[in-house]
């Protein structure tokens, strides 16, 4: 009984602090996990950069595509950005 409660909450405990996102290359897609900087109960994300696509400015982004992008740097680069300039979208695509 001891190891059922250990292994559910070892599984909460991953269920908050990973992650992942899928990248969309033409030859290659692939499922990328990693270690969220903050708890979440948002497993699946997405990363704007990880395809083959151009990237958009800031002025293309669409509000959705922000939060996104704003989510995606938070959970993922520790990085809590407003996305008001351009330098804190460069700062999100370089890592």
């Amino acid at each position: 009984m001891k190891k059922f409660f250990a292994l559910v909450l070892m599984l909460c405990v991953a269920h908050l602090y990973v992650g992942f996102y899928e990248t969309r290359w033409a030859e290659d897609n692939k499922r990328v996990f990693f270690i969220k900087k903050y708890p979440s109960l948002q497993i699946e994300f997405v990363n704007l950069f990880a395809s083959d696509a151009d990237d958009k400015s800031l002025d293309q982004l669409s509000p959705l595509e922000r939060a996104t992008v704003r989510d995606y740097c938070k959970y993922r680069l520790g990085i809590e950005a407003e996305l008001k300039t351009q330098a804190e979208l460069n700062a999100c695509k370089e890592r």
